[in-house]
């Protein structure tokens, strides 16, 4: 254990030779006499002034070094920007010997600064090179012309800043307070930190630690926000490329105020690795990690020419979130909507890239509750405009809506027609669709939209000067399809709306059950035509509908309705009987409905409409009142005659006769008692029947009086006949009888003559 004792005492005698040396270092090195030096190196290495009035004097706790109070720093010539209570700077002992100093640790107590912008834009911290004031450029030399030599070759900066050679272990500012104010943004703050750098050298990592408290305001105080800060990272400064580094960069957050819709917002910050090239002005993020309001965001940025002319490229990603508990979180009240359950999951995925001038976007990848969104889209910024494509699935845009009034709750709440419309609200954002200057192609699969279900459309439209025109839309639905151009004209007080659709084999039925509950007709559809309108409300849609179109209907029916019963039923009635309406069908089954379709502000009239049934014969005309939902109709129906009930028994003479049917009412009004006989008009075709059927009796009549008397006016004619017959044929047989006694008499006297 003998060398164990040396060392022992080797190490004592090298205690008491630094002790000697550090007693006479503070006994005969007087610190003061490096002020000059000190001030000298500030000015001529970094262009800053310093003002040292208090005295330098070592300091032995917590390290061996230099302390100064009562420290001004000032850059080139403008007036002092920042000061210090005091500063602490611990030196290695050894260059003391030769008098040199050499900081290894730096510590700054109570740093005050004062940062300000005036209403022009110009900080009072912008200096140029050598001391010139903002503003003026400095001269260059001759020298510098001729040779060609720059700044950056001496270790210099473009500005002229020459970077002092750095080799700390410790740096560290206690208690920084920076105010900043700038009169053209009406904004000032405060900022008071604490920030330590470890191993502080040139071309390496320097650990860092930060703390601090933010507040900022309007210039009058107005509208506080407090942060609280906590950030952590490796700072690396490469001085003869001038460039920065931070690597694993960790910034937590609390921001807090009385604007902010959720307070306080905490947020945590990461990234891996964060590079700056100045003279390039290039940026690099790798490894961007967001964590806030139960959201978390991912993304890699690449930036270019940052300073002069920014181009981009980014690739984030939205983890899947709750997009409800972020509005709450942000005290974001939802308006009603039809389904509670939706909005619970959401997340996105964007690669874009882009300058000043124009972004690109693709793709985009968005997914909220079932619905998945693909789109691409090429933005320009100077003017703004767009191409959009879109592709989605799976939307049913009625779950986010406000749920459908009923009836009752609106008679329970009368309102004047403008606070009706106000209650509704505008359906068109006029003046978004004003601002509108793109193009948009969507495709979508499974849609529903006002209670319509969409199996697939496509569209192409384009936006400008206020117009926005769908040419065409193709959409599949209820078993058919339908193409449809369109044009929405915004420039206008009131917005105007054509379309010219065409639909081939739609399913009425179901589709008017969605979108209007209307359920009184189905088969079929085929249509062609035009139609305007303008308003901004449903009702004010349907009020202003104007246009002509072309409807027929195949193998359809007039749900709810039997015009045979409701004929049947006038027979009845005329006849004093009772009909036996359980032996009839609900509805009307037909071949085929045509009918032209005139619409003058939302009351469609159908002159010349015509349905083709099995016994069945129908021509119609009336008005189908849209605004109103009510119907006042009047159908002519032939029927063959019913064998279902002898009450409705009827001669073949009168199945050549056309029977009225009156349809009128409400589309929510029972579908069975919305059609019924024209009990009136029945009445008027039997009394023409009974008067018809006397007028052939007596026409019967005559005719046999007539055939009688022809019959008796030929036996009287034959029996004349007859009796002129044989009393011709007597006076004939007595003229016979006498002439041939004439001839005996003649024969007679010859025979005497002879």
């Amino acid at each position: 254990m003998v060398w164990v004792k040396r060392l022992g005492m080797l190490l004592a005698a090298l205690i008491v030779l630094l002790a000697l040396a550090v007693a006479y270092v503070v006994m005969f090195v007087d610190p003061n006499q490096f002020k000059g030096e000190l001030q000298q190196v500030a000015k001529e290495k970094a262009n800053v002034t310093l003002r040292m009035d208090g005295d330098i004097s070592w300091s032995f706790f917590p390290r061996f070094g230099l302390s100064l109070e009562d420290i001004g720093l000032a850059l080139g010539s403008e007036p002092e920007l920042l000061s210090f209570s005091k500063a602490e700077f611990g030196v290695a002992v050894m260059p003391l010997f030769q008098r040199r100093i050499e900081v290894d640790n730096v510590r700054l107590e109570d740093l005050k600064a004062d940062l300000r912008v005036d209403e022009q834009g110009q900080a009072n911290w912008q200096v140029e090179a050598s001391g010139a004031p903002a503003g003026e450029a400095p001269a260059s030399t001759s020298n510098d012309t001729a040779t060609g030599s720059t700044d950056t070759e001496s270790g210099e900066t473009e500005s002229g800043f020459t970077l002092p050679e750095i080799a700390l272990d410790e740096l560290s500012i206690v208690n920084a307070q920076i105010n900043y104010q700038d009169a053209s943004a009406n904004m000032k703050a405060n900022m008071v930190s604490n920030v330590t750098f470890t191993d502080v050298r040139l071309d390496q990592a320097w650990p860092m630690r930060m703390d601090a408290t933010i507040t900022q305001s309007a210039l009058d105080g107005s509208n506080p926000l407090t942060a609280e800060i906590d950030f952590g990272a490796n700072f690396t400064l490469f001085a003869e490329r001038q460039a920065v580094s931070f690597e694993n960069i960790a910034l937590n957050s609390k921001i807090t105020g009385d604007s902010l819709p959720v307070s306080p917002l905490d947020s945590r910050l990461n990234i891996s690795q964060l590079d700056f090239d100045i003279p390039q002005e290039n940026a690099v993020i790798d490894g961007l990690a967001l964590q806030t309001l139960g959201m978390n965001l991912t993304a890699q940025v690449r930036a270019f020419q940052v300073l002069s002319d920014p181009e981009f490229s980014i690739v984030t990603d939205i983890a899947e979130f709750s997009p409800k508990e972020v509005l709450n979180k942000l005290d974001i009240a939802l308006p009603e909507i039809a389904d509670d359950s939706v909005l619970q999951s959401a997340s996105l995925s964007v690669a874009a890239q882009g300058s000043l001038e124009r972004i690109t976007a693709q793709p985009i990848s968005i997914k909220l509750d079932e619905t998945t969104l693909e789109a691409n889209a090429l933005v320009n910024l100077a003017p703004l405009s767009w191409d959009i494509t879109l592709a989605g699935a799976n939307l049913d845009l009625d779950r986010y809506l406000p749920p459908p009034v009923e009836e009752e709750e609106v008679a329970a709440t009368p309102t004047s027609e403008e606070q009706a419309a106000e209650a509704v609200g505008d359906l068109i954002p006029v003046e978004l669709v004003r601002s509108l200057n793109g193009h948009l192609g969507l495709a979508f699969d499974t849609l529903k939209v006002k209670n319509l279900n969409i199996d697939r459309i496509e569209l192409d439209s384009t936006q400008a000067n206020g117009k926005v025109s769908i040419a065409p839309a193709q959409v599949n639905l209820y078993d058919g399809s339908a193409a449809v151009n369109a044009e929405l004209d915004a420039t206008g007080a009131t917005p105007k709306i054509k379309v010219s659709p065409k639909i081939d084999g739609v399913q009425i039925q179901p589709l008017l059950q969605d979108f209007m509950d209307l359920d009184k007709i189905a088969g079929a559809t085929y249509l062609n035509g035009d139609i305007t309108t303008s308003g901004n409300q449903v009702d004010a849609f349907m009020a202003n509908l104007n246009g002509d179109l072309l409807v027929t209907i195949e193998k359809g029916a007039l749900v709810g309705m039997n015009l045979t019963k409701s004929v049947c039923e006038g027979i009845a009635a005329s006849r004093s009987r009772q009909l036996n309406a359980s032996a009839y069908s609900n509805d009307t089954p037909f071949e085929t409905m045509k009918f032209p379709a005139k619409i003058v502000n939302g009351k469609v009239s159908t002159p010349g409409l015509k349905i083709s049934a099995a016994g069945l014969s129908v021509t119609g005309d009336g008005v189908v009142s849209l605004p109103d939902s009510s119907l006042d109709y009047r159908t002519n129906v032939a029927v063959s005659g019913s064998q279902l009930d002898e009450s409705c028994a009827v001669k073949d003479y009168v199945s050549n006769l056309a029977f009225p049917i009156v349809c009128k009412g409400k589309f929510s009004d029972d579908p069975a008692g919305l059609c019924r006989p024209d009990l009136g008009g029945f009445a008027n075709i039997f009394a023409d029947m009974a008067k018809a059927e006397l007028n052939t009796k007596l026409a019967e009549e005559k005719a046999r009086a007539a055939a009688k008397l022809a019959e008796e006016k030929a036996r009287v004619e034959a029996k004349i006949e007859a009796e002129k017959a044989r009393l011709k044929a007597e006076l004939e047989a007595k003229k016979e009888a006498e002439e041939e006694a004439l001839k005996e008499k003649l024969k007679g006297k010859l025979k005497d003559l002879f």
